[in-house]
């Protein structure tokens, strides 16, 4: 349903108010309190009435309003933003019980409640304009994360597993216990105050984490609708329920996650936020239901260009500063990337060790080492966070800078998840009329060259959008009313913009050396998965000269390919000389070893392949090691030292592959 054919289908709809605590600019240091807002949400209860399978922006953006008067409620402030909205909605019986011992300022439940959530319910009644019929609604908010252990809970992705058979793994753990936890929470709210769930409605909403276990909550109560009415845990009926996601995770690697049933789960997802990219999707896990794209200016760029300057100003009002943005999705899809080449599979997170400065750790304790410290002691416990960062310059490395230049220095990453901008920006595709249905059909490609190219784009006046020189995007055209996205990879040297359709653009290459360079045009997913690809290869560029690409495109070959996301770089270590007793080259854990410090024999070197390519990408194999060890170079996979010469001696090799292969890291005992 669009917005406008949401306001054709229901005329009465009502505005509720409500006040939040925004903590964005507390958080990232810009401001020494927090900021109350009062904001109004529209409601109408003929939405109720409504097919559960049809998205409503409208109730989409009362959902995440509500959401958001969920955070920060503390003793200290009475709890009362999220009371007033339920009250304000004017539910009866309501129930934030759960915030009273899962706030910040409770310290057991900072240091201790791992798999716990604080939701609110309530209830009333409901009427169809049309008909005039009533029903119970009931409705449920789970909270996103708080400033406690309840982070922890996003790295049990598969803690259970102690055999090492992962094939068994169905679902998050972290996500699924506390989902079945909420689940006979909601059944002991509904029998404590005698809710006939027959006929009644039911409305579930949640934010970040809150997101990710109301998505699988709600699979379990779909599933729970298809048994008999007198053996249902919840007994409503799946045409009377509704869910509505915001940045949830992914939580199961199910099949059928998609299949009908679920289509009455609706999750919004900013293509530029990296918490619905976790875990990554080329494990095979993916969320229940409907994933809808709001626009990015990389994905739906005219889209977003409607509501930037609005939302722009909303988000300053709000939070008291200016929006730290990543005008791009590019650094998000680098960092999921990343994580399945560290971790092919969910095996590989728990058993396979991996080298760092600060010891050999497998990615399931690094990550669980990495959430702890910021949600639970990263703002009280500097010299621990400064002894942390000795574990990001090994193998980690790439995946610790994504979070030290996005969360820490440029708070870019808090921005693109911050639940103020997911509330504008539903409020605003509700006032721009944009159908976020349509976000997957991205209105952009992304031209691609490797090496020492400049690249300038003009609109049709003239006006530089786009400017990267000498490897460097020009910032100052952030400033500006109508750039358009830029990314800029330092170690594979790739220039990247992100051209509008429809336009009139003229894109202009100026190489710093001679040669022949491969040009790239890609059509990318908000999800970050290529749907298309033309590879003009050998395209001439002389030292200096200005060429126009839409000219020089039409002189070139360009092939499309349909090799998308399906090459592998395997890297593996071998090693020359004995080490002493303790260490080894290469080593992985027996099933189930889970414990920190981590059994022996401890790593000395690693090396880090690159999965999931598409032809034409241009990547970079990393070897690590520490003083023990030296590095030999890369080799083919059954080539070695003695016999063969290396294809590297860097540790970062860059190169360009055109097929899946195997290469090995050769280290040697100092």
């Amino acid at each position: 349903m669009t917005p406008q054919q949401a306001r054709q289908a229901f005329g009465d709809t009502t505005t509720v108010s409500t006040t939040f605590l925004s903590h964005f600019a507390q958080m990232c240091g810009k401001a020494k309190e927090r900021f109350e807002n009062d904001i109004e949400f529209p409601f109408d209860g003929s939405w109720f009435f409504h097919d559960v399978d049809d998205y409503n922006p409208y109730m989409s953006w009362a959902g995440m309003a509500i959401c958001l008067s969920g955070y920060k409620n503390l003793p200290s402030n009475g709890y009362r933003y999220i009371a007033k909205s339920f009250a304000n909605l004017g539910c009866r019986d309501i129930d934030i019980t759960s915030y009273y011992h899962l706030n910040d300022e409770n310290q057991v439940a900072v240091m201790h409640n791992v798999d716990q959530l604080a939701y609110a319910f309530g209830h009333r009644t409901v009427k169809d304009a049309a008909t005039g019929e009533e029903r119970e609604l009931v409705v449920m908010m789970l909270r996103g994360t708080s400033d406690s252990a309840e982070w922890l809970s996003n790295s049990e992705v598969a803690d259970s597993v102690a055999d090492g058979d992962f094939s068994r793994f169905t679902y998050h753990e972290g996500f699924m216990l506390t989902a079945r936890k909420s689940l006979a929470d909601l059944k002991t709210y509904i029998g404590r105050h005698r809710i006939d769930m027959r006929g009644a409605k039911l409305w579930v909403i949640g934010h970040s984490r809150g997101a990710a276990i109301a998505n699988v909550l709600a699979a379990l109560i779909d599933e729970d609708t298809q048994r008999p009415a007198d053996s249902r845990v919840i007994g409503v009926d799946r045409d009377d329920f509704y869910a509505y996601t915001y940045s949830a995770s992914r939580g199961t690697v199910r099949d059928d996650a998609g299949k009908p049933l679920f289509a009455n789960i609706f999750n919004v997802v900013n293509p530029e936020d990296y918490i619905p990219r976790l875990p990554p999707s080329g494990w095979g896990i993916r969320r229940f239901g409907r994933d809808l794209f709001l626009p990015s200016i990389a994905t739906r760029y005219a889209d977003y260009r409607l509501y930037r300057d609005e939302f722009l100003a909303t988000f300053r009002k709000w939070t008291r500063m200016d929006f730290p943005a990543f005008h791009g999705f590019a650094e998000t899809n680098a960092l999921e990337r990343g994580l399945v080449d560290l971790c092919p599979t969910v095996a590989d997170m728990y058993q396979h060790k991996r080298f760092s400065h600060g010891g050999t750790v497998t990615f399931s304790q690094y990550f669980t080492l990495f959430t702890d410290l910021p949600a639970v002691q990263g703002h009280t416990q500097d010299l621990e966070a400064a002894e942390f960062t000795k574990y990001g310059s090994g193998t980690f490395s790439d995946f610790l800078a994504y979070f030290i230049h996005n969360e820490i220095l440029g708070h870019n990453a808090s921005g693109a998840h911050q639940e103020e901008g997911y509330l504008i920006k539903l409020a605003l595709c509700c006032k721009d009329d944009i159908d976020i249905e349509q976000g997957e059909r991205v209105d952009t490609t992304c031209l691609t060259v490797y090496g020492p190219v400049d690249i300038h784009v003009l609109d049709a006046a003239g006006k530089p959008v786009a400017v990267i020189e000498n490897g460097k995007i020009d910032e100052k055209l952030y400033d500006s009313s109508g750039f358009i996205a830029m990314y800029v990879d330092k170690t594979t040297r790739e220039r990247s913009v992100w051209i509008p359709d429809g336009g009139h653009y003229d894109v202009r290459l100026k190489a710093r050396a001679d040669g022949h360079y491969e040009l790239l045009e890609s059509r990318i997913a908000p999800s970050g998965r290529m749907t298309a690809r033309t590879v003009y290869a050998d395209v001439p560029l002389k030292k200096n000269a200005v060429v126009e690409w839409g000219s020089l495109r039409g002189e070139s070959r360009g092939k499309p390919t349909d090799r998308l996301g399906t090459l592998d770089v395997r890297c593996s270590v071998r090693g020359i000389g004995e080490l002493s007793d303790g260490k080894a080259f290469a080593s992985t854990y027996g099933p189930g070893a889970h414990t920190i410090p981590i059994p022996g024999p401890e790593v000395v070197c690693d090396a880090r392949g690159v999965r999931q390519l598409s032809f034409g990408d241009t990547v970079a194999v990393r070897a690590h090691h520490g003083a023990d060890v030296k590095f030999l170079g890369w080799y083919r996979a059954g080539d070695n030292p003695k016999d063969a010469a290396p294809l590297s001696t860097d540790e970062s090799f860059v190169f360009a592959p055109t097929e899946s292969q195997d290469l090995v890291a050769w280290f040697e005992k100092r």
